[in-house]
């Protein structure tokens, strides 16, 4: 899913100042070589197959040089209840191949992973789903573009609507806890709404959130690049995952370890529950 991708390559930059293991630390020890980085992260009523391991390196490295380990012991637990994961392939990512195991509101996992002589262990709630989620529009209508008027009038016309396709996403949020909002679309033939020279420019445009304990988050519909129908999932996140997010501002040299809740090893598990909404993106008549 876009939706997932999204949330795992942002987490991935997020997680990536704490993969770094300082060859002038005095405390160094074969151990701290040996660690691992864990990127494990569970969806409500969603299969588990985003279980991501790999390997810490230096800071001398100007560049993540980090390597996938698919060669791991993973077990996800919930209470007595054990689901062995297994390897999805050369990248580093773990599944339960089997359809017994469903993630619900509530549930408390536990994550135990066995690679070259270290066990790390973590542990993770499944959050309550949003609710209230509602949409300040249910439809984005584009303009036809005037393009026998020339540039200035094109240009004109695309910024206009740029700056009037705002839409509002807003929930319930009483208690002031953490969320994150993805807008994907879910149409499967794509019918891009620019000429391609206006999409070359877009293309790099996705709405994404970092996790924000207000109860609305305002998103220009012009930024998307096709017609259809879009999605707009807001998760229910849990501490863990908002504080990495807190962390990010921290110099990627620094030696201060972002949060984790992954004992023996760096990185994070945690859990998300989520509401969706629908909204179309179609052309003027």
């Amino acid at each position: 899913m876009i939706m997932k991708n999204s949330i795992l390559i942002i987490i991935a930059l997020a997680l990536m100042g704490g993969a770094f293991i300082s060859c002038e630390d005095e405390n160094l020890n074969d151990l701290a070589f040996n660690q691992f980085v864990v990127e494990g992260f569970l969806f409500a009523d969603e299969p588990v197959d985003d279980i991501r391991l790999k390997t810490v390196f230096p800071l001398t490295d100007e560049v993540d040089t980090s390597e996938p380990i698919n060669n791991a012991e993973v077990i996800l637990s919930r209470g007595a209840e054990q689901f062995p994961l297994v390897s999805s392939g050369s990248d580093g990512f773990y599944h339960y191949p089997g359809d017994d195991l469903e993630v619900r509101t509530g549930d408390v996992f536990r994550l135990e992973i066995t690679h070259d002589g270290i066990t790390a262990t973590a542990e993770t709630q499944v959050p309550t789903p949003t609710q209230g989620l509602m949409l300040s529009q249910d439809s984005i209508i584009v303009p036809t573009l005037p393009l026998r008027q020339g540039r200035d009038a094109v240009v004109e016309a695309i910024g206009n609507f740029l700056r009037e396709s705002s839409v509002t996403a807003s929930w319930d949020n009483p208690n002031g806890e953490q969320f994150y909002m993805v807008v994907e679309n879910v149409t499967e033939a794509t019918d891009p709404i620019f000429p391609q020279q206006v999409l070359d420019a877009l293309e790099d445009l996705r709405f994404v959130s970092e996790p924000t304990d207000d109860d609305e988050l305002v998103f220009l519909g012009g930024s998307l690049i096709t017609f259809g129908t879009y999605s707009v999932s807001v998760f229910h996140v849990n501490e863990e995952y908002a504080a990495l997010f807190d962390n990010t501002t921290q110099d990627s040299r620094d030696l201060n370890e972002p949060p984790s809740n992954v004992v023996n090893a760096l990185g994070i598990f945690s859990a998300f529950n989520s509401q969706t909404a629908f909204f179309e993106v179609v052309r003027e008549e």
